[in-house]
């Protein structure tokens, strides 16, 4: 089936009447890197893509490559084939405004876990990403339909970088979701919040919407810079070392009361952060004078109560 065929003769002043032809579509790889102002479409190798981003876009756009945060994003290819890709460029833009590096990856399918495998990594086998942004909104392996939590738990933790998944609006408009006293369709939020956590998703920020008039996706401006701020505070957590990061352990205790601090059904919670405590020392962390027997744990957090939780403050920890 061809335009010519339903298309009558284009009629122009100096040729007459001629048959129109179509232009050869354009066919993506399955798999690849993406950036919406590359020389080429997509890339599919890394090292020819970082030898163009660091090497020409990235001192036009004012970032050192070599110190930068390296955000990986993870994208759906129908997206990039239709050019309803708004809200994408929107969130990259925003990422190299403040000084980071970008990678993004898609798949032809709903199975991400090979580009992760093939473009997050270096020659070496070294992670190249400090965060990882999936705004498919699905689970890493699977979509919405058959997802396999092992095999996306299994390339997660190889990885063993923070990994978000931000949140479309799918089966709302922008509007519809702004004017919704119940706000996330409980669809989305089964599909796109509850799988993707059993991945190890963290932080699901809905950052756009679809446009009532016209379907297509459009970048939600504020939800945007909390996402590129999220994304790049997980990057420059990972780049601190242990003895400066600051932790707090919250446990239970409602209703307010001395008696029902740490409570919880069968399970021994003040031993449980004996432990956590010891696992965090034996790591590298600076747990300072904080206790280590249970009994002084638990005098710790009658301390401490406030409005049916309890902050064991560690060292100083907390800002």
């Amino acid at each position: 089936m061809v335009g010519q065929d339903y298309v009558a003769p284009v009629k122009t002043a100096m040729i007459g009447k001629e048959k129109t032809v179509a232009v050869e579509p354009v066919l993506l790889p399955d798999k690849a890197i993406w950036h919406p102002v590359a020389p080429s479409i997509v890339f599919e190798n890394a090292e020819k893509y970082f030898e163009w981003y660091n090497n020409e876009f990235c001192p036009d756009a004012g970032i050192a490559p070599k110190t930068a945060p390296t955000i990986g994003i993870i994208l759906q290819k129908s997206h990039i084939n239709t050019k309803d890709d708004t809200h994408y460029v929107s969130l990259i833009s925003e990422l190299e405004s403040r000084g980071a590096r970008v990678v993004s990856i898609y798949s032809g399918g709903l199975d991400f876990s090979g580009p992760v495998e093939e473009f997050f990594y270096d020659k070496n086998g070294k992670p190249i990403v400090d965060t990882v942004i999936n705004l498919t909104g699905f689970a890493l392996v699977g979509g919405p339909a058959s997802q396999d939590h092992a095999k996306a738990s299994k390339v997660r933790k190889k990885l063993n970088k923070p990994y978000m998944c931000a949140v479309p609006l799918v089966f709302q408009s922008f509007e519809e979701w702004q004017a919704s006293e119940l706000g996330l369709h409980p669809i989305q939020v089964a599909l796109q919040v509850s799988l993707p956590e059993i991945d190890g998703a963290i932080e699901p920020i809905i950052y756009a919407g679809r446009e009532g008039a016209t379907g297509r996706s459009v970048p939600l401006a504020d939800r945007v810079n909390l996402l590129a701020d999220r994304a790049l505070k997980w990057a420059n957590l990972g780049a601190k070392p242990k003895a400066d990061k600051k932790i707090a352990i919250t446990i239970f205790s409602f209703p307010p009361d001395k008696g029902n601090v740490g409570t919880a059904a069968y399970l021994d919670v003040f031993d449980s952060i004996k432990a956590v405590l010891q696992r965090l020392k034996d790591e590298g962390y600076d747990i300072g004078d904080a206790p280590m027997e249970k009994e002084a744990i638990m005098e710790v957090g009658f301390w401490n109560m406030f409005s049916g939780l309890v902050v064991i403050a560690l060292n100083s920890f907390i800002d």
